[in-house]
């Protein structure tokens, strides 16, 4: 930050031209002078900026009067002439302002002649690198099935399938969006296909509000109500609000370009010709698409009276249920398109068909059995065995056991098949285990037993009549039967409970370990409103002793701990699954899904000593949902150049929470040809402590402490490495707006006596109470002691205070010596404070609204405020005078950066977009546009390679600079520019036409194309070819080029010189390519033909006309003849010498020869005597006013 006057010559000279001085002072005041007596000797020492003006500056109140009416009238003139781009102050005089432009440019080339450093490269364009939208707003998350499940129910080779990435499903609103399970990062929707993408352009960003033109009933009825996956991943079956239940797609196959023999089917050839066994395309991965999913079947209406909630796919794959609002569940044969089965509620009283809302639906985990438990909002849960009474279809449909020991709704049922000896049993036998939210977990011992059905008399006529021979014997039937054995009371009520198999959790390899977890122990896993996960086993016992003694109870194992849990004051969590979509690990792991939308993958393992003890690990998270992006900042990371690309960025929502981020740049070699696989934003952890929603965070420039303020009206210090409060600064009667920390590196390390006299870091806060108060921070050693210790929460105290403003303050800023504050309010002022003393430095003012964001350049001494009357303004510190305006956003700015050099200017708007700005000549270089909404938070990384924002959009996009990506491209496409057309004039000069002109049709050159089409012509014509060659040259054509061919003949035919060869080649065209091809085939064909069809019929018109007129010369040669010689020949000996275009017509005593022209007179019938042969008049051409005349 402290530059030499050697290394920054030129950047004085560009910020110099900004801030001249008044006409009345001389222009060698713009040299580097002392400062004025008003400016602290700290400011002068500490940089050494640019705008100095040692005579302008305010001495005096009288002074600041005056500097203020001139801000307001400099002001009122900026907004009449927004665009103005002169240098200097508007209310100077125009021959001054030439003066200075002379003197400045003289400045800045000699600034150029000067032997220094080369300036800095400006920034033009920014690209988005990625971006964390929101991805689960609440409903179902399904997870992708392990490899081998899907190879079993595809029956295909792991090969073949796409199963190498695994993703997740959420509902997103009316849409399901499709997760990257590694990095969390939303891929696509299935209504809507790609989302926003880092990289790609945000021209292809789907807006949320895309549909606003489309009926809103028409968007209710397609919203997605709920959906299931299929066991193969790659088929999804979802509900809509109008009940329409559809088959998508997921994943396609590749297009794979073949022959294909003379039956149109396709055959992969050897070698030897020999056809070989046809290969099936390859599947691409899930998460590679971007197209939206395709719908492969659709089933009609659901026959459901009330929205559907819950659907579940058989693990086959071959069915599915549906269960609805109003308690019926259908069952769905996937392969056939029908519903088989309609599963009605049950009555406890009457046994008749009830209106019971389902609550959870669950297949028995088999794919030979089909049973199914149901269970409803009224506890009950109804047990369905759909191949038991198959036969029967009165009563297939019916339940084989209904249980009504809940309390209230039933939330998650499981099946194990394990202990109970269900193995070779396909109706009944195991532990049935059920959960709801009346807080017990019910386990349930399944019995299979044979009833000998002995036939009733009306039974035995009705058999008789059909002949049933099956009579004659004792009919065997199975009924399957479910007793409550043990309650569990858990004291929560349970929101998702997952059964762990033998596999699926930690092995026990020592002694202590099988102690704590026997392989033969029945595990389950609950989560609830307390927002704890627990894992609870029993031991399987001896049948021979009871029911009773067939499992014992369950008792708890395993407790997340208080850290880790989500915890029942935040909500508490809202499902359970289990997941194999580790990356790192190759255990599955427990994903808990809580109140806020967050998906937390839990892993268990041995840890303690000897590994004795079971604990949960989270090993990451997704966010859902972050809500409204109020504020972030992002951390330094410095003493580690390989860090240099890895990000960390806090970052304020609107809760109470502060959620930390980290990305990380991926390498080229591992992000290979997919796209998609760039750097994402992942939670690093989340800091916990305000009672209210934070309102601004600051990270300090060593990146160990972030401080945030809140509606708490409290402000908090963090240490960043361990997430840890260190202390509470307490005062201000309002909520915090605003916080900033000091900016000077070394602060932070000052200590003992040093810090205590105000040597050290401060924070600054400004309230809605309109006071402004500095809270200096112990020195290092008293924050290391803070930051390792154990103490608590350290109180923080003021050491200076003092009302700043008249309205309530929104932003909030120190200089980059720490020798300036400044504060923004919505009294549309700017004020200036010294640090030492909270002494009024200056007021700017000129802004027509509320003062939104201020910031101090980092290398001049200048301040940029983003204000909500649509503008940006930069102020000089010295003599608090405005120095430029910048105009173009759309609606109120809300943030404002400079960039590292300190040349540019990076603003945010109420309007959702991203502007930069060049200082120097006030204009926008670049507009980005990735956010739906206002564009509240926005921060540069500390190397300037990262831009993030965040928006109310509930979106952080991370965008970077690609100005040198893009003048490399101009320069390669330059080079290759003229490689070609070097080569296209070799062509021409070597008269190769033909390759010529594919050359200049592919430089998108018409006028090189029309020389060469010129060239081809008179070649073919001299040779008698007519239009071979253009024929060939069609023939070979793609339809762009084609079409871009039609174009270039659509203008030519608008001139008249340029028609024949437009004309030659459409004939070319029409003659090659057939008629109905192109206008089906083609498109945008038939409407470029229509452009070149009207020019055409006036050409052909105006070649009538000529031929026509071409007779006036025979007819003016022959009358000139007629007058040298005593040759007499007659009008009618030339006309049967000469060829009519069409032929003669005679037309009310005119003669008419081709298109329009007319050629005779009065004849000698139809006129009166009195007309002699003077008056006869021959009329050449188609003007019927002489006509008129002659005649008259």
């Amino acid at each position: 930050r402290q530059l030499t006057h050697s290394s920054n010559s030129q950047r004085k000279n560009t910020i110099t031209t900004m801030a001249r001085q008044r006409p009345k002072q001389p222009q060698n005041d713009e040299e580097m002078a002392p400062s004025s007596s008003a400016e602290s000797s700290e400011e002068e020492s500490s940089e050494k900026l640019i705008v100095e003006e040692s005579s302008s500056a305010p001495s005096s109140e009288n002074d600041d009067s005056d500097d203020d009416s001139d801000e307001q009238m400099e002001d009122a003139n900026q907004t009449t002439e927004p665009m103005k781009t002169n240098d200097g102050d508007i209310d100077d005089d125009s021959s001054d302002d030439d003066d200075d432009d002379d003197t400045d440019d003289e400045n800045q080339d000699n600034a150029a002649n000067a032997p220094v450093d080369s300036p800095p490269p400006i920034s033009k364009s920014w690209a988005a690198l990625t971006t964390h939208s929101p991805c689960y707003t609440g409903g179902t998350v399904a997870f992708s099935h392990a490899p081998t499940m899907v190879t079993t129910a595809a029956s295909t080779t792991s090969e073949e399938h796409p199963s190498s990435q695994h993703f997740i499903l959420a509902q997103r609103g009316g849409d399901v969006s499709i997760i990257e399970a590694s990095t969390g990062l939303l891929l696509r929707t299935v209504r809507k296909g790609k989302m926003f993408q880092g990289g790609h352009g945000l021209s292809n960003d789907d807006n949320e509000d895309e549909d606003d033109d489309d009926d809103e009933e028409t968007m209710d009825a397609e919203a997605i109500t709920a959906f299931a996956l299929s066991p193969n991943n790659m088929d999804l079956v979802a509900v809509t609000r109008s009940h329409l239940v559809r088959k998508f797609s997921l994943a396609v196959p590749d297009v794979v370009v073949e022959d294909s023999t003379k039956d149109g089917k396709q055959a992969k050839k050897s070698k030897d010709g020999k056809e070989i066994v046809k290969e099936k395309p390859s599947l691409q991965s899930v998460t590679s698409i971007t197209d939206p999913a395709k719908v492969a079947f659709s089933f009609g209406k659901s026959g459901h009276s009330l929205p559907v909630t819950k659907v579940a796919f058989h693990p086959s794959g071959i069915f599915f249920a549906t269960g609805s609002v109003d308690g019926l569940v259908k069952i769905w044969d996937v392969r056939n398109g029908y519903a088989t089965h309609a599963l009605h509620p049950t009555s406890s009283s009457n046994g008749g068909r009830g209106r019971y809302a389902v609550s959870c639906i669950e297949w028995r985990p088999t794919a030979t059995s089909l049973v199914l438990a149901i269970g409803r909002e009224d506890g009950s849960i109804s047990i369905h065995d759909l191949l038991l009474n198959a036969h029967d279809t009165k009563t297939a449909s019916l339940p084989v056991a209904v249980l009504r020991d809940h309390l209230s709704a039933v939330t998650c049922v499981a099946w194990s098949s394990e202990v109970g000896g269900a193995t070779n049993s396909k109706h009944g036998g195991g532990i049935f285990f059920s959960s709801g939210r009346d807080s017990v977990i019910n386990t349930w011992f399944i019995s299979e037993e044979e009833v000998k059905e002995t036939d009733t008399p009306k039974r035995k006529k009705k058999k008789a009549n059909r002949d049933d021979n099956g009579g004659q014997q004792p009919k065997i039937s199975i009924q399957v039967s479910y007793r409550r054995i043990r309650t569990l009371p858990v004291y929560e009520q349970v929101e998702g409970m997952v059964l762990l198999s033998r596999k699926f959790r930690p092995t026990s390899e020592t002694k202590d370990q099988q102690e704590m977890l026997d392989k033969k122990d029945v595990v389950l896993a609950t989560c609830g409103t307390k927002g704890s996960v627990r894992l609870w086993k029993a031991t399987p016992g001896n049948r021979d002793g009871g029911i009773q003694n067939v499992i014992s109870d369950l008792a708890p194992l395993v407790v997340q701990s208080d850290d880790e849990a989500f915890g029942e004051e935040n909500g508490g969590y809202s499902s359970l699954h289990l997941t194999s979509l580790s990356t790192t690990h190759l255990s599955p792991m427990l994903v808990a899904v809580d109140a806020e939308h967050n998906m937390s993958f839990l892993r268990m393992q041995w840890t303690g000593d000897g590994g004795s003890t079971l604990e949960f690990v989270t090993d990451r998270a997704i966010v859902g949902h972050n809500g409204e992006i109020l504020d972030l900042s992002v951390v330094p990371q410095l003493g580690n150049a390989e860090n240099k690309d890895k990000h960390t960025v806090a970052i304020a929502t609107n809760s109470s929470q502060v959620r930390i981020f980290g990305l990380g740049e991926a390498k080229e070699d591992e992000m290979g040809d997919d796209t998609q696989n760039h750097s994402a934003l992942s939670p690093r952890g989340m800091l916990d402590g305000h009672t209210a929603i934070v309102l601004s965070i600051d990270a300090s420039p060593c990146g160990r402490y972030l401080a945030t303020a809140s509606k708490d009206k409290t402000m908090r210090l963090w240490h960043i490495p361990s997430q840890k409060c260190l202390g509470v600064a307490t005062g201000h009667t309002e909520a915090i707006g605003s916080v900033a920390l000091s900016n000077k590196i070394g602060c932070y390390d000052v200590g003992g006596k040093a810090a205590e006299n105000g040597a050290g870091a401060f924070v600054v806060t400004a309230s809605k109470d309109r006071t402004l108060k500095v809270w200096p921070l112990p020195g290092s050693a008293m924050l290391t002691r803070w930051a390792d210790g154990k103490d608590g929460e350290n109180p923080l105290d003021a050491r200076l205070s003092a009302r700043a403003h008249e309205k309530d303050i929104n932003i909030v800023s120190v200089a980059p010596n720490d020798s300036l504050i400044a504060t923004g309010s919505q009294d549309k002022t700017v004020k200036l404070w010294r640090s030492t003393d909270l002494a009024l430095h200056g007021t700017l003012k000129g802004h027509k609204r509320g003062i939104w964001d201020c910031q101090f350049s980092p290398h001049d001494r200048v301040v940029a405020t983003a204000s909500g009357d649509k503008t940006l303004k930069l102020w000089s510190t010295a003599d608090c005078s405005c120095v430029r305006t910048f105009q173009g956003h759309m609606a109120g700015v809300l943030r404002v950066r400079f960039l590292g050099t300190g040349l540019q200017l990076l603003s945010s708007g109420s309007d959702g977009l991203i502007k930069l700005w060049t200082i120097r000549t006030n204009e926008c270089e670049s507009t980005m546009d990735g956010h739906d909404d206002k564009v509240w938070a926005l921060d540069l990384s500390p190397c300037g390679t990262a831009l993030f924002s965040g928006g109310a959009d509930s979106k952080i996009a991370v965008w970077r600079d690609t100005t040198k990506e893009k003048d490399d491209e101009v320069r390669e496409a330059e080079e290759q520019n003229i490689m070609m057309e070097q080569s296209l004039s070799n062509h021409l000069r070597h008269k190769n036409y033909e390759k010529a002109l594919e050359i200049a049709i592919e430089l998108d050159k018409p006028h090189q194309v029309l020389r060469v089409l010129t060239e081809i012509v008179e070649k073919d014509t001299k040779n008698s070819r007519g239009i071979e060659t253009l024929q060939k040259h069609v023939a070979k054509w793609s339809p762009d080029r084609l079409k871009q061919m039609l174009k270039y003949c659509r203008e030519w035919n608008t001139r008249a010189r340029n028609s024949h060869i437009a004309m030659l080649v459409v004939k070319a065209v029409v003659t090659t390519i057939p008629a109905a091809k192109l206008a089906s085939s083609y498109e945008g064909v038939p409407e470029i033909l229509a452009g070149i069809a009207p020019y055409a019929e006036r050409h052909f018109d105006r070649l009538d006309r000529m031929v026509g007129d071409s007779y006036l010369l025979d007819f003016t040669l022959f009358s000139m003849g007629s007058l040298h010689g005593s040759n007499n020949e007659g009008y009618a000996e030339w006309a049967e010498r000469s060829k009519y275009v069409l032929p003669p017509k005679e037309a009310e005593g005119k003669i008419q020869i081709g298109g329009s022209l007319i050629v005779g007179g009065k004849t000698n019938t139809g006129y009166g005597s009195d007309s002699s042969d003077d008056d006869d008049v021959v009329t050449i051409g188609d003007s019927d006013t002489e006509a008129s005349s002659d005649g008259s």
